[in-house]
C-alpha cells in the first residue's frame, strides 16, 4: 500500500478567457490532479477565492462561453527535479460553489470553490470537430494544416509528406462518436508513426521515430518508495495478409514466436500491385513487436531529476537489489501521475502564500529507451466508405454529349474513369471496370452522367448510375426499351423496342448529320430507309484532341506521383534501415560499455584484494619486526 508523502509545493496557476488574465495565489489550490502521458494529458485543479477579495471579474468571466486556457506550474523544494511540471491546456468542465465559512466582526464570511478539468488542446477541440472533406493532389500534413485550429504542430515523417491522389475525411454523422482526434491517432497508429507531446511548450510533434537524444539522468533507490514491474501480454496470434485479386491472388503468413499454431489475424486487401500488398505486410510485420517489461516507480520523495513524459532516467547506485529489472538501463518516462491535496482544506488557509504543504502521491511508468513501438490513448478507428452524387468527367464537346475518357497509368497499367464530385469541385478518380455488366458489355459511363461514388480515405469506387441520360427514356405508353450508341443527337444510333397497337416493334435508327438510316420490323412487314435531308449541311470535319490531352495530363500526373511515392518509400525504407542500424549499433556499444564496466569492475575488485592481501602481509611483516626488534633491545639490555 503506497503512501502519500508530505511536500511543500509551489504552485502558480494562471487562466486566460475573453482577454483577461488572472493569476491565483498557489496557497489558494487545496487540490490538484495530473496525469501526463506521451500524447497529452488531463488534469483538474480546485482551488478557494474570498468574495471579500472581490474576486467578482473572475466569477464574471467565467459565466461566459469564452475559451478558458489554463496554465499549471508545480515545483517543490531546494532538492527537487530542476525543471518545473507544466502543463497548459483547454477547460472542457468547471463547476463553482459559494460556501460561508463563520463570522469575521459580525459580517458572514463567504468563499467561492472553483474546480476546473482540463486536457490538452488537441483532446479538446479536435474531439469535438468531425469535418466531412474531400481533398485530391495533396499530402497528409496539408490536411493536417488545414484543421489544427490553434494548435502547435512539428513535422519529422515523410509519409505525410506524400502527395496523395486524393485524401477524404468521413467523421460527420455517418460515423457516431468518431473525431477527428480519433482519426489522426488512428492515422498514426495503421501507419506506425509517432504522436507527441511537450507539455512545456504546448506542442505536438508527429515522426517516424521515438526522440532519442536526451540524457539519462541517474535515479537513486533513496528517492524511490517501491517499484512494480508490468508485463505486457504476450501476442498469441501470427498474421496473414491475403490479396484477393484473381489474376494473382496471394496470402502471406506473418510468423510471431508466441502465437498460438491456428491462430492468427487476417487482412484483406484486393490491390493488383503488389508494392501496394509489400507495404501492408511491413506494417503488419511492425505491429507484431512484443513490447518491453515497464516499470512503476513511486516515489516517497519529490525526485531530483526531471521526469516528464520522454525524459529519460537510468536506476543506478548501491542500494538497489542487484538483477532488478530495468537496472542500469537507460529508462524512458512514459506516464506520469500527481495527486495532491493541501493539508489544511480551510478556505482562509493560505490564502496570499505562493506555496504549502500536500499530501501527494507520484508515480511513473517507465519504458526500455529502446523501445520503438508508439503509446496511444484507446481511440474509434474511422468508418469508410461514404456515398456522394458524382459526374463523369470527360473533356470535349458539347455539355450534353456522350463521351466518355479512360485514363491509363502507364507505371502500372491500371486504368480508370474521372468523376467530378460537385459538392467539393474535386475530381477523383474510380477503377475502370465494367461493374454490374458482365465482361462482354463495354458501355462505359458517358460524360456528366449522375453517379453514386463512394469515397475511402484514400480511394474511390464507382457504385452505380443514378439517372438516364437526356432521351433515351422512352414515353411509358409504348412500354419501351432504348440503348442510344454515340456521341449525341446528331450523330448516334438508337436501338429502340416497343410496343405500337399492342405490338411489338424493332427499329435501329442511324443518324449523322443529315445521312439517316432506318430498320424496322414490325408485325407483317420489314422497312429499310436511307435517306439524305436536302439542303443539310455536312458537319465541317473536326477533331478534338481535348480526351487525348486530358488522358495524357492524367497519365503524366499518375506517374509523377507514381514516382514520387515510390521515391519516399524508398527513402522511408532506406531510413528504416539506417535507424534500425544505428539503434542495433546504440545496442551494442551500450551492451560492450556494460560489459567493459563489469571487467573492470572485476580487476578493480581483483586488485583491491591483492593491495589488501599484500597490506595485511605487510602488516604481518612489520608486527615480526617489531617483535625481533623487541627481542633484540631486551638482550641488550641483559648485556649492560
Amino acid at each position: 500500500m503506497r503512501t502519500a508523502i508530505q511536500e511543500g509545493l509551489q504552485i502558480e496557476l494562471t487562466l486566460t478567457l475573453g482577454g483577461q488574465s488572472f493569476s491565483i495565489p498557489g496557497g489558494q489550490v487545496k487540490h490538484l490532479s495530473v496525469h501526463l502521458a506521451p500524447y497529452g494529458f488531463t488534469a483538474s485543479v480546485t482551488f478557494w477565492s474570498t468574495l471579500q477579495k472581490k474576486d467578482s471579474a473572475l466569477f464574471t468571466a467565467l459565466q461566459k462561453p469564452d475559451l478558458l486556457q489554463v496554465k499549471l506550474s508545480v515545483s517543490g523544494g531546494e532538492f527537487s527535479a530542476p525543471t518545473p511540471l507544466v502543463v497548459q491546456g483547454l477547460v472542457r468542465g468547471r463547476r463553482v460553489t459559494t460556501e460561508g465559512h463563520g463570522t469575521l466582526q459580525g459580517v458572514e464570511q463567504f468563499f467561492r470553490r472553483y474546480t476546473l478539468e482540463f486536457a490538452d488542446p488537441a483532446q479538446v477541440l479536435w474531439r469535438q470537430h468531425r469535418p466531412i472533406e474531400l481533398y485530391t493532389d495533396i499530402s497528409m500534413r496539408e490536411v493536417l494544416e488545414a484543421h489544427k485550429a490553434s494548435l502547435q504542430l512539428t513535422y519529422d515523417w515523410t509519409v505525410l509528406q506524400q502527395k496523395q491522389p486524393m485524401l477524404c475525411l468521413a467523421l460527420g454523422a455517418d460515423a457516431p462518436g468518431v473525431s477527428f482526434y480519433d482519426f489522426v491517432l488512428w492515422y498514426v497508429a495503421t501507419h506506425n508513426g509517432v504522436w507527441s507531446y511537450n507539455s512545456a511548450q504546448n506542442q505536438y510533434a508527429l515522426t517516424a521515430d521515438k526522440s532519442s537524444s536526451l540524457q539519462a539522468a541517474p535515479l537513486g533507490r533513496e528517492e524511490v518508495q517501491d517499484v512494480r514491474v508490468h508485463l505486457p501480454p504476450p501476442i498469441r496470434h501470427g498474421v496473414r495478409v491475403l490479396n484477393a485479386v484473381a489474376q494473382g491472388p496471394t496470402t502471406v503468413a506473418l510468423e510471431q514466436p508466441q502465437a498460438v499454431a491456428g491462430v492468427s489475424h487476417d487482412v484483406m486487401l484486393r490491390t493488383p500491385l503488389a508494392t501496394v500488398a509489400e507495404q501492408q505486410q511491413k506494417r503488419e510485420k511492425t505491429r507484431l513487436q512484443v513490447r518491453s517489461a515497464q516499470l512503476e516507480v513511486a516515489f516517497k520523495q519529490l525526485p531530483s531529476v526531471d521526469i516528464f513524459p520522454g525524459a529519460l532516467l537510468r536506476l543506478e547506485g548501491p542500494l538497489w537489489p542487484s538483477g532488478m529489472k530495468g537496472l542500469d538501463e537507460d529508462q524512458r518516462v512514459l506516464h506520469l501521475t500527481l495527486e495532491a491535496h493541501a493539508l489544511s482544506g480551510e478556505a482562509d488557509d493560505g490564502q496570499h502564500h505562493p506555496a504549502t504543504a500536500y499530501d501527494c502521491l507520484l508515480s511513473v511508468r517507465l519504458e526500455p529507451a529502446s523501445e520503438t513501438l508508439t503509446t496511444l490513448p484507446a481511440y474509434r478507428a474511422p468508418r469508410y466508405p461514404i456515398h456522394v452524387e458524382g459526374l463523369v468527367h470527360s473533356p470535349g464537346g458539347d455539355v450534353q454529349d456522350r463521351r466518355y475518357l479512360i485514363v491509363e497509368d502507364e507505371k502500372t497499367s491500371l486504368h480508370s474513369f474521372r468523376m467530378t464530385v460537385p459538392l467539393w469541385n474535386q475530381t477523383v478518380s474510380v477503377p475502370a471496370e465494367p461493374n454490374q455488366l458482365p465482361g462482354h458489355f463495354f458501355f462505359p459511363p458517358y460524360k456528366n452522367t449522375r453517379v453514386l461514388v463512394a469515397l475511402h480515405f484514400e480511394h474511390a469506387e464507382l457504385v452505380r448510375f443514378i439517372d438516364w441520360k437526356e432521351g433515351v427514356r422512352t414515353p411509358q405508353d409504348g412500354q419501351g426499351d432504348q440503348t442510344l450508341l454515340g456521341w449525341n443527337k446528331a450523330s448516334q444510333t438508337a436501338l429502340t423496342h416497343d410496343f405500337q397497337e399492342d405490338n411489338p416493334v424493332w427499329r435501329i435508327h442511324r443518324t449523322s448529320g443529315g445521312d439517316t438510316q432506318v430498320v424496322r420490323m414490325g408485325e407483317g412487314h420489314l422497312f429499310i430507309q436511307v435517306q439524305e435531308t436536302p439542303g443539310s449541311v455536312a458537319p465541317t470535319p473536326t477533331y478534338d484532341v481535348s480526351p487525348q490531352v486530358e488522358a495524357a495530363k492524367a497519365d503524366l500526373s499518375a506517374s509523377v506521383g507514381g514516382a514520387l511515392a515510390e521515391s519516399s518509400t524508398a527513402y522511408q525504407g532506406a531510413m528504416g534501415t539506417v535507424r534500425a542500424k544505428m539503434k542495433t549499433a546504440q545496442a551494442e556499444t551500450k551492451a560492450a560499455l556494460g560489459g567493459a564496466k563489469q571487467e573492470v569492475g572485476a580487476q578493480v575488485a581483483e586488485a583491491k584484494g591483492a593491495f589488501q592481501q599484500a597490506s595485511a602481509r605487510l602488516s604481518q611483516g612489520n608486527g615480526q619486526v617489531s617483535g625481533k626488534a623487541a627481542e633484540t633491545k631486551a638482550a641488550l639490555e641483559k648485556l649492560r
